[in-house]
């Protein structure tokens, strides 16, 4: 399993919706979050790019300030 954008975690569960406030262990707090639209924004509130950390990674450069580590 790859691993959630949102909480970090391989263990089965719905990644698309994953809305934890901590990482897999519970512990740490989670550096991004899904916003109301279930977009990953980053702690000031920035979408960030989906398709960036996708096995073909992203073609785009229009949007290069979007592309940072959740």
């Amino acid at each position: 399993l790859s691993a959630c954008t949102t909480c970090l975690g391989r263990f089965p569960h719905n990644t698309n919706i994953c809305m934890s406030k901590t990482l897999w262990d519970k512990t740490i707090p989670a550096h991004c979050r899904k916003n109301e639209r279930g977009r990953l924004v980053n702690p000031t509130g920035k979408e960030l790019c989906s398709d960036w950390k996708t096995m073909a990674g992203c073609s785009s450069t229009s949007h290069n300030s979007k592309h940072e580590c959740s």
